[in-house]
């Protein structure tokens, strides 16, 4: 079994190809004039690199918060790089909470985006019909009676809730912003 692996000038895994004898060096005349080696390692794009037509392991990455610098093949802190993986985590941390549950007068309710839709036409029925009633599953699979004066209630505490979801994540993006080094970015969170 042997291994095509395929690189940029910088010495980063952009595609790595395993086979037998014959389908390799097939890939081979499909590729030539491309940057490639071939080995026996079976590397991924991850934790090796490509250095004088050899592929080597990167070493331990000590924070999450460094990038491989593949010129000094190192990993170093990066300030854009961090910021961004900042941000992706405080992206996917709103999207919890805002898809997860909210509250309203006791109540616990869902709010994944199917949900969400579900209530609003609660409420929108319950604007065109004030005598109604509605039974409704609740978080824990619970069922609980609401008149329509109550799903306005609920719209609201649904909209609010993601309001305050969003505007949570548009501070901690100012922090993101403003941060000057790996300490202030650790010093963020949800």
């Amino acid at each position: 079994m042997k291994t095509m692996v395929f690189y940029d000038d910088s010495g980063m895994i952009t595609s790595v190809r395993s086979g037998d004898d014959e389908s390799i060096n097939a890939e081979i005349e499909r590729y030539k004039g491309k940057q490639f080696i071939l080995t026996e390692k079976t590397p991924d794009y991850i934790n090796y690199y490509v250095e004088n037509g050899d592929v080597f392991r990167k070493p331990d990455q000590q924070s999450k918060y460094q990038e491989f610098n593949y010129q000094t093949k190192q990993w170093e802190f990066s300030l854009d790089y961090s910021k961004n993986l900042k941000w992706t985590e405080i992206k996917a941390a709103r999207t919890a909470q805002e898809f997860g549950s909210f509250e309203w007068g006791g109540y616990v309710f869902q709010c994944d985006e199917v949900s969400q839709r579900r209530i609003q036409g609660a409420v929108q029925l319950a604007m065109l019909d004030s005598t109604l009633t509605l039974d409704w599953t609740l978080s824990d699979n619970t069922v609980q009676a609401f008149t329509a004066a109550e799903f306005e209630a609920i719209g609201q505490a649904l909209a609010a809730h993601v309001g305050q979801c969003h505007e949570r994540g548009r501070i901690l993006r100012q922090e993101i912003d403003a941060a000057t080094s790996e300490k202030d970015l650790e010093a963020i969170s949800w």
